[in-house]
Protein backbone atom coordinates (compact mmCIF):
# COMPACT_ATOMS: atom_id res chain seq x y z
CA UNK A 1 0.00 0.00 0.00
CA UNK A 2 1.46 3.34 -0.94
CA UNK A 3 1.46 6.57 1.03
CA UNK A 4 -1.19 8.28 -1.09
CA UNK A 5 -3.74 5.53 -0.44
CA UNK A 6 -3.01 5.66 3.28
CA UNK A 7 -3.45 9.43 3.38
CA UNK A 8 -6.71 9.23 1.44
CA UNK A 9 -7.99 6.54 3.80
CA UNK A 10 -7.04 8.58 6.87
CA UNK A 11 -8.62 11.69 5.33
CA UNK A 12 -11.90 9.87 4.67
CA UNK A 13 -11.86 8.42 8.18
CA UNK A 14 -11.39 11.92 9.60
CA UNK A 15 -14.24 13.28 7.46
CA UNK A 16 -16.65 10.72 8.94
CA UNK A 17 -15.38 10.50 12.53
CA UNK A 18 -14.56 14.13 13.40
CA UNK A 19 -18.14 15.46 13.07
CA UNK A 20 -19.38 12.70 15.36
CA UNK A 21 -16.69 13.45 17.92
CA UNK A 22 -17.54 17.16 17.70
CA UNK A 23 -21.24 16.47 18.36
CA UNK A 24 -20.38 14.30 21.37
CA UNK A 25 -18.09 17.00 22.76
CA UNK A 26 -20.74 19.68 22.17
CA UNK A 27 -23.43 17.60 23.94
CA UNK A 28 -21.14 16.95 26.91
CA UNK A 29 -20.37 20.67 27.18
CA UNK A 30 -24.08 21.55 27.20
CA UNK A 31 -24.79 18.96 29.89
CA UNK A 32 -21.92 20.25 32.06
CA UNK A 33 -23.27 23.81 31.70
CA UNK A 34 -26.76 22.67 32.70
CA UNK A 35 -25.37 20.87 35.75
CA UNK A 36 -23.33 23.97 36.66
CA UNK A 37 -26.45 26.16 36.39
CA UNK A 38 -28.40 23.73 38.57
CA UNK A 39 -25.68 23.71 41.23
CA UNK A 40 -25.37 27.53 41.16
CA UNK A 41 -29.11 28.05 41.61
CA UNK A 42 -29.15 25.42 44.36
CA UNK A 43 -26.40 27.19 46.28
CA UNK A 44 -28.01 30.59 45.67
CA UNK A 45 -31.26 29.29 47.24
CA UNK A 46 -29.52 27.45 50.11
CA UNK A 47 -30.42 24.00 48.80
CA UNK A 48 -28.32 20.87 48.86
CA UNK A 49 -29.61 18.95 45.84
CA UNK A 50 -28.90 15.27 46.30
CA UNK A 51 -31.13 13.95 43.51
CA UNK A 52 -30.96 15.61 40.09
CA UNK A 53 -32.37 15.21 36.58
CA UNK A 54 -30.90 16.97 33.57
CA UNK A 55 -32.54 17.14 30.17
CA UNK A 56 -32.70 19.67 27.36
CA UNK A 57 -35.99 21.16 28.55
CA UNK A 58 -35.99 20.56 32.30
CA UNK A 59 -33.58 20.56 35.23
CA UNK A 60 -34.74 19.11 38.55
CA UNK A 61 -32.93 19.12 41.86
CA UNK A 62 -34.31 17.65 45.08
CA UNK A 63 -33.10 18.56 48.55
CA UNK A 64 -34.24 15.55 50.58
CA UNK A 65 -33.51 17.05 53.98
CA UNK A 66 -35.30 20.34 53.38
CA UNK A 67 -37.99 18.61 51.26
CA UNK A 68 -37.70 21.18 48.51
CA UNK A 69 -37.70 20.67 44.76
CA UNK A 70 -35.89 23.07 42.42
CA UNK A 71 -37.46 23.17 38.94
CA UNK A 72 -35.55 25.00 36.19
CA UNK A 73 -36.63 25.54 32.60
CA UNK A 74 -33.49 26.16 30.51
CA UNK A 75 -35.51 26.87 27.38
CA UNK A 76 -37.43 29.58 29.22
CA UNK A 77 -34.43 31.81 30.09
CA UNK A 78 -33.49 29.64 33.11
CA UNK A 79 -36.78 30.47 34.82
CA UNK A 80 -36.95 28.52 38.05
CA UNK A 81 -39.17 27.84 41.01
CA UNK A 82 -38.70 26.15 44.36
CA UNK A 83 -41.49 23.86 45.51
CA UNK A 84 -41.85 23.07 49.20
CA UNK A 85 -42.92 19.43 49.31
CA UNK A 86 -44.37 19.83 52.79
CA UNK A 87 -47.35 21.63 51.23
CA UNK A 88 -47.87 18.94 48.60
CA UNK A 89 -50.08 15.98 49.44
CA UNK A 90 -50.63 14.31 46.06
CA UNK A 91 -48.41 13.72 43.04
CA UNK A 92 -49.53 12.01 39.85
CA UNK A 93 -48.30 11.63 36.29
CA UNK A 94 -50.70 12.84 33.61
CA UNK A 95 -50.34 11.96 29.96
CA UNK A 96 -52.56 13.84 27.55
CA UNK A 97 -53.17 12.20 24.15
CA UNK A 98 -53.90 13.95 20.88
CA UNK A 99 -57.67 14.44 20.44
CA UNK A 100 -57.75 12.78 17.03
CA UNK A 101 -55.07 10.11 17.76
CA UNK A 102 -55.45 8.75 21.29
CA UNK A 103 -52.54 6.33 20.84
CA UNK A 104 -50.04 9.22 20.56
CA UNK A 105 -49.00 11.30 23.56
CA UNK A 106 -49.13 15.07 23.18
CA UNK A 107 -48.06 16.07 26.68
CA UNK A 108 -46.69 14.49 29.87
CA UNK A 109 -46.72 16.29 33.19
CA UNK A 110 -46.30 15.63 36.89
CA UNK A 111 -49.21 17.26 38.72
CA UNK A 112 -48.58 18.29 42.31
CA UNK A 113 -51.59 19.20 44.43
CA UNK A 114 -52.81 19.82 47.96
CA UNK A 115 -54.96 17.26 49.68
CA UNK A 116 -57.83 19.60 50.42
CA UNK A 117 -60.20 19.80 47.47
CA UNK A 118 -57.35 18.43 45.33
CA UNK A 119 -56.33 21.94 44.26
CA UNK A 120 -53.48 21.73 41.75
CA UNK A 121 -50.49 23.72 42.98
CA UNK A 122 -48.25 23.23 39.98
CA UNK A 123 -47.40 20.95 37.12
CA UNK A 124 -43.97 20.01 35.91
CA UNK A 125 -44.02 19.43 32.16
CA UNK A 126 -41.73 16.61 31.10
CA UNK A 127 -42.83 16.40 27.46
CA UNK A 128 -44.77 18.66 25.15
CA UNK A 129 -45.04 17.77 21.48
CA UNK A 130 -45.33 21.43 20.50
CA UNK A 131 -42.13 22.51 22.26
CA UNK A 132 -39.70 19.65 21.73
CA UNK A 133 -40.49 17.26 18.95
CA UNK A 134 -37.04 15.66 19.16
CA UNK A 135 -37.62 14.01 22.57
CA UNK A 136 -39.01 10.53 22.92
CA UNK A 137 -42.40 10.59 24.71
CA UNK A 138 -42.06 7.10 26.19
CA UNK A 139 -38.63 7.94 27.60
CA UNK A 140 -39.97 11.14 29.19
CA UNK A 141 -42.93 9.19 30.62
CA UNK A 142 -40.54 6.82 32.39
CA UNK A 143 -38.63 9.79 33.84
CA UNK A 144 -41.88 11.45 34.99
CA UNK A 145 -42.92 8.21 36.71
CA UNK A 146 -39.49 7.98 38.37
CA UNK A 147 -39.89 11.50 39.79
CA UNK A 148 -43.43 10.70 40.87
CA UNK A 149 -42.03 7.77 42.90
CA UNK A 150 -39.25 9.93 44.38
CA UNK A 151 -41.65 12.71 45.40
CA UNK A 152 -44.24 10.24 46.73
CA UNK A 153 -41.55 8.63 48.91
CA UNK A 154 -40.64 12.05 50.31
CA UNK A 155 -44.30 12.85 50.97
CA UNK A 156 -44.86 9.64 52.92
CA UNK A 157 -41.66 10.03 54.96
Amino acid sequence: MDTASTLIGLGLLAVFVLPILFLIWQQNTKEKNRLKNLKELSIKNNLNTDTIEISATLLLGLDSKAKKLLVIEPTNNMQHQILDLSYIKNAKVSSHPFPDKPELIKRISLDLSENRNNKKLTEIIFYDEDDNSSNNASERLVIAQKWNRIISEKLSA
